[in-house]
């Protein structure tokens, strides 16, 4: 039987917590902005999975998750803001895991006053699960704008394609009849530009 390797950072190139303070003191602005705007498309991305959480939340249990030693330790062999970085992904991924999508919908989402100011019952009114009107324009004017930006990079225009027609990364390569590196290497160019 195959031993399961760990993922756990050596102590000798874990960070001490000196170091973590040091660090989170040491980010400057543009790194704090970094990865508030990280944090923020994670966030939108869970949409209900968040629980209700926001970017300050996300942001705020990696770095908690990082300053407890027996969580999550920062491997100094990349910068803090990677580590932060991939914290985040870490949680967000876990929550979206965890999130229930059959699970009911609170009332506070689905209530909504007239202008009357009247609160209609919402038992009389089954929600949609389809999202609304204004989050389907937001999202297909932000998709457009990516477009746009990529116009002249066709590999990466492909690859959108490919996501909205809802294909995994195997079956995009396959059907564009590329390597896994030139996939990666797409999305790597696409992340950097947007």
């Amino acid at each position: 039987m195959e031993e399961k390797l760990s993922r756990r950072v050596p102590e000798e190139k874990a960070a001490s917590q000196d170091e973590i303070q040091t660090a989170i003191h040491s980010l400057t602005e543009a790194e704090l902005l970094r990865l508030e705007k990280f944090a923020r498309w994670r966030i939108r991305g869970l949409g209900r999975a968040s629980g209700g959480r926001d970017w300050e939340d996300l942001l705020g249990e990696s770095l908690t998750d990082t300053l407890d030693d027996d969580h999550r330790r920062w491997n100094k062999s990349v910068s803090f803001v990677q580590h932060l970085l991939g914290a985040m992904r870490s949680i967000s991924t876990a929550w979206k895991k965890k999130f229930d999508p059959d699970e009911a919908y609170l009332e506070s989402e689905v209530t909504r006053a007239s202008s009357e100011g009247e609160v209609p019952s919402v038992l009389l009114e089954a929600p949609s699960t389809a999202p609304d009107a204004e989050r389907v324009l937001m999202a297909k004017q932000e998709i457009e704008k990516i477009e746009r930006l990529f116009i002249d990079d066709p590999l990466v225009l492909d690859v959108i394609g490919g996501w909205r027609s809802e294909m995994t990364g195997p079956e995009i390569q396959e059907a564009l009849g590329i390597s896994q590196t030139e996939y990666e290497t797409a999305v790597r160019r696409m992340r950097r530009r947007i």
